[in-house]
């Protein structure tokens, strides 16, 4: 008996409604990468600007911003915006253009970021979101003359937004205008007594001022509304170091204070330090060189404080196997892909005391200038190093006026400096041998070098 074959189905072309939905809703879950594929599939039909809806091309030109196809982007926008403004949709052009200025910004089109920006504010006045884009533009491209002059009349104009008030003040501090600053936080403050940010940076800028008594002062209004904020606690602890009793003197950074810093910096922390010029991975080479280790991939290696993972790369010629230990979470969310064999989460003296004779070198580079008090991690290093004579290297910041008492102080910025007597005493008192120590330069801040104390040991015969 014949039998009737079924018909073959035609494949039927993206309806362009459809289409514009299934685009919107791959935009709901941050899925641009297939936005894009699923566009470039699409262009098999003919040119986008006409297959698309401009909804749709709004959509795809969001999403080659965020896959970083910035001229693709911004001819897409370009395009979607034309369109809309010919179809008179004033709403959905105004949308389109501010994420055209968005593409701009991104690509460092930082002029034709302006010119779309200042169109957009001088055509919707009562629109506060693109003031605050055209002084965030002006300022990143370097033109801080218009961009104060035009956040203070934005500030005159809505003077209850706080994040214009607090862009005012960043473009005080980046104007090195710090008694304007300093007003400029306080106004920030009294608009948001809640507001931590602005709290770190008039800290920041009484003590650029030389103002000690307002840099207390702040930290005292800053635990008086906030008792438990670990940052406010250890920089009054640091300011107040010289007064305070030995007893009273705290002997290392707190966890809290640690993470807190550190997840606050790990999207910018490579940029910053690059800007500082920060010399770290250069001294570790020599640190290494001089110590006679071979790049032959034979050692067991834990990155100490390994943060972003700026070592790795060094570390890694040197490694069979290569750990970083950082407490701070977002910082080890940047080092994922710089060679560790494993990223640990962890309190640094926990993690050594709970892995003995594990590695055969253990590297902290800037780390330890969160202790002050060096026993208690140098005798767990000892503990988790594996083999005589296994090397521990490690930098401290060089300080002027050390406590004699302790032979460490804790400094304003937040950090430790340690006497050379102090650390070569209990490094032997925990088993360590074969000191070495050289000054070297570890960074800029605030335009001076920040001199530093590099230091290598080795585990003794009784360690």
């Amino acid at each position: 008996m014949a039998t009737r074959r079924p018909a073959r189905r035609r494949k039927r072309r993206h309806d362009s409604a459809d289409f514009e939905q299934e685009l919107i809703a791959l935009a709901r879950q941050g899925r641009f990468r297939d936005i894009v594929a699923a566009c470039d599939k699409q262009r098999r039909h003919g040119p986008l600007s006409v297959s698309l809806s401009v909804s749709a091309m709004h959509v795809h030109g969001v999403a080659l911003t965020q896959v970083e196809r910035f001229d693709s982007a911004v001819a897409t926008l370009q395009t979607a915006a034309e369109r809309s403004e010919a179809a008179k949709n004033a709403a959905q052009a105004l949308a389109i253009r501010n994420d055209l200025s968005k593409a701009l910004f991104a690509a460092k089109r930082y002029g034709e970021a302006v010119a779309v920006l200042t169109r957009l504010r001088d055509q919707n006045p009562d629109e506060v979101t693109f003031a605050r884009n055209l002084i965030l533009v002006q300022e990143e491209s370097g033109r801080l003359d218009a961009a104060l002059k035009d956040c203070q009349a934005a500030v005159e104009r809505w003077p209850d937004d706080v994040h214009l008030a607090f862009q005012l003040g960043e473009l005080r501090m980046a104007a090195e205008s710090w008694q304007e600053a300093v007003d400029a936080w306080l106004d920030v403050l009294k608009r948001d007594p809640d507001h931590q940010p602005a709290r770190r940076k008039l800290v920041a800028a009484y003590r650029r001022l030389g103002d000690q008594a307002g840099v207390t002062g702040a930290l005292r209004d800053w635990l008086q509304q906030d008792p438990g904020n670990p940052i406010a606690r250890h920089l009054l602890s640091a300011q107040e170091f010289d007064v305070l009793d030995v007893k009273a003197l705290p002997t290392r950074a707190s966890d809290g204070y640690v993470r807190d810093v550190f997840d606050r910096f790990a999207e910018t922390f490579d940029e910053q330090l690059q800007s500082l010029d920060y010399a770290a991975p250069r001294l570790l080479g020599s640190m290494m060189a001089e110590l006679g280790l071979s790049a032959d991939g034979n050692l067991s290696i834990l990155d100490a404080g390994c943060g972003t993972g700026l070592m790795g790369e060094r570390l890694r010629p040197f490694a069979s196997r290569l750990v970083g230990v950082d407490l701070s979470s977002g910082m080890l969310q940047r080092a994922g892909e710089r060679g560790y064999d494993a990223l640990v989460c962890a309190e640094l003296v926990s993690y050594l005391s709970a892995h003995p004779a594990e590695f055969e070198l253990i590297v902290s580079m800037d780390t330890l200038i969160y202790f002050g008090d060096l026993a208690a991690v140098f005798l767990a290093a000892n503990q988790a190093l594996r083999g005589k004579r296994a090397p521990l290297v490690f930098t401290l910041e060089k300080g002027g006026v050390v406590d004699g008492a302790t032979g460490y102080r804790l400094n304003p910025s937040g950090r430790y400096s340690h006497r050379v007597d102090y650390v070569r005493k209990t490094l032997e008192r925990c088993g360590f041998s074969e000191i070495g120590v050289k000054e070297s330069v570890l960074r800029k801040e605030a335009g001076e070098e920040v001199t530093g104390l590099c230091w290598t040991a080795r585990k003794g015969e009784e360690g």
